[in-house]
């Protein structure tokens, strides 16, 4: 929050760098992630050790936020956008009519 597009893209990659690591280390069968950014580098590695099999395979989950009611996060716009997730689920039936792809099972607070 707050930072310019250079300082975050950065960040942003430092973190991806980071996060193949921490998966290295882990080596987790499944990711879950609901909403902050920081899950963004996370979901990014594990996808990527997928397609160039440096690890085993992790798959991600995306749960959107409940407060999330009429549009995406810009974290979950962007693990949808980009295929990221294996499976993407929002707590709302209207994100459904906008992004079919998603799958409601109503609040999962």
């Amino acid at each position: 929050m707050g930072q310019s597009f250079v300082t975050s893209t950065w960040s942003t990659l430092r973190a991806l760098v980071a996060a193949v690591g921490i998966l290295a280390r882990a080596r987790p069968a499944v990711l879950l992630c609901n909403g902050p950014g920081t899950c963004l580098p996370l979901a990014v590695a594990a996808r990527l050790a997928r397609a160039l099999p440096l690890l085993p395979p992790c798959a991600v989950i995306y749960v959107e936020s409940v407060a999330r009611v009429q549009k995406l996060s810009l974290t979950g716009a962007l693990l949808y956008r980009l295929r990221v997730a294996d499976a993407f689920f929002v707590q709302w039936e209207a994100l459904v009519a906008r992004h079919p792809r998603a799958r409601c099972l109503g609040r999962l607070m």
